[in-house]
């Protein structure tokens, strides 16, 4: 006890690596437990009217998903495109791709909860979290101005695929433990300051080539997107170039530089804070920053293409958003002005009468209540 209680938080934070696979036995058991008793109440909700209720609401939730998905995936396969669309259909594409953002952002978030991947007590699911998404954002920086990036196709395919590689990169340097240089090589370093006398080690190596491919992205890659942006006329207002372009690339441009240097100071990295409760925080303000801000400039550019150049947007020739039509459905006080006048004579009365419950007095409401005493309900 004594010896533990002499260690700071980032020393507890390395020295619990070995507890992970309790963590993760524990939170898995009480997924299976609450997935136990769900089956249970849907059992005793369903009786034996349904012979296969999980069957039954997988089909339900596929049937729900399918639309929405297909309708994406069919987008998605035409990146190969791009270049050939014009710059509404372009920010449709991105648009897009911002949901796939977010939603394995969200993913990640909710599923780190469970500790499945804190191998070595160092959130796994953050790291490919990033790898995800923030190669989405470049090949987002990419796909709007598609038209004028040379050889378009190879720089979107390894740009997404760079992007990948260093993150997984650098959640393979975070696992593991001590400092980039031995400790000896350390200290005679800072006696001679000669570099020859650094040794470096395996964490050194993996995150030197993660400082070097994002330094490659902010110095290079970036900087060409936004020659080609200036080189097409994107100085000035253009049909088919997004304005405001570069405040989209500047919310990668500061703020990625920024996680690195979070990294070095918490208790995931090189431990300088050796408060640990400070480390999850700082990575969730970076990320909601990063692209939080990423996301509202991308739907800015796409409320500034249509106000400026609204002949230039396609129409939607009739056809809605799946999910967009389903919200609209459950919107408040819309579905019941929407069902009223459409559903005939005896459902329009029926909405009336549920209407009329409670407004008339207690008289009038046990009255229209009596009608349904005989109906059987979900519950009974």
């Amino acid at each position: 006890m004594p010896v533990v209680e002499g260690l700071n938080d980032y020393q507890l934070f390395r020295a619990c690596g070995p507890l992970y696979p309790a963590f993760a036995i524990e939170s898995l058991t009480s997924i299976i437990l609450g997935f136990f008793f769900t089956y249970l109440a849907l059992r005793i909700v369903v009786r034996t009217d349904v012979k296969k209720p999980i069957n039954a609401s997988w089909r339900m939730f596929r049937d729900y998903i399918t639309p929405v998905a297909d309708q994406w995936w069919t987008l998605m396969k035409t990146w190969p495109d791009m270049p050939n669309k014009p710059c509404a259909d372009r920010i449709t594409y991105c648009r897009n791709l911002n949901i796939a953002m977010c939603l394995a952002q969200a993913f990640a978030a909710f599923f780190s909860v469970f500790r499945w991947l804190h191998i070595g007590n160092v959130n796994g699911l953050r790291y490919l979290g990033y790898a995800f998404t923030c190669s989405l954002m470049q090949a987002e920086l990419v796909v709007l101005i598609a038209p004028y990036v040379p050889c378009y196709k190879f720089n979107i395919v390894s740009v997404v695929l760079f992007t990948h590689a260093f993150l997984i990169c650098g959640w393979i340097g975070s696992l593991h433990r001590g400092f980039l240089f031995e400790d000896a090589s350390w200290e005679l370093f800072q006696l001679s300051w000669e570099v020859s006398d650094l040794v470096i080690t395996s964490k050194g190596v993996a995150i030197g080539i993660t400082t070097c491919c994002l330094a490659f992205l902010c110095l290079v890659q970036m900087p060409f997107l936004c020659f080609c942006y200036f080189w097409a006329g994107g100085c000035r207002a253009h049909n088919d170039l997004p304005y405001y372009y570069l405040r989209l690339m500047f919310a990668v441009w500061f703020t990625w530089p920024a996680f690195p240097a979070w990294w070095a100071v918490s208790a995931e990295g090189l431990g300088v804070l050796g408060d640990a409760k400070s480390n999850a925080v700082g990575f969730a303000i970076l990320n909601m920053i990063s692209k939080g801000g990423f996301t509202i400039n991308m739907l800015k550019i796409g409320a500034d293409h249509r106000r400026r150049w609204p002949e230039l947007v396609p129409t939607a020739n009739g056809t809605q958003n799946w999910l967009v039509g389903k919200l609209q459905e459950y919107e408040s006080d819309r579905k019941e002005k929407k069902l009223v006048g459409t559903e005939g004579p005896e459902k329009d009365a029926e909405l009336k009468e549920k209407k009329l419950v409670g407004t008339e007095g207690p008289e009038k409401d046990a009255e229209l209540k009596a009608a349904g005493k005989g109906i059987d309900t979900l519950w009974v």
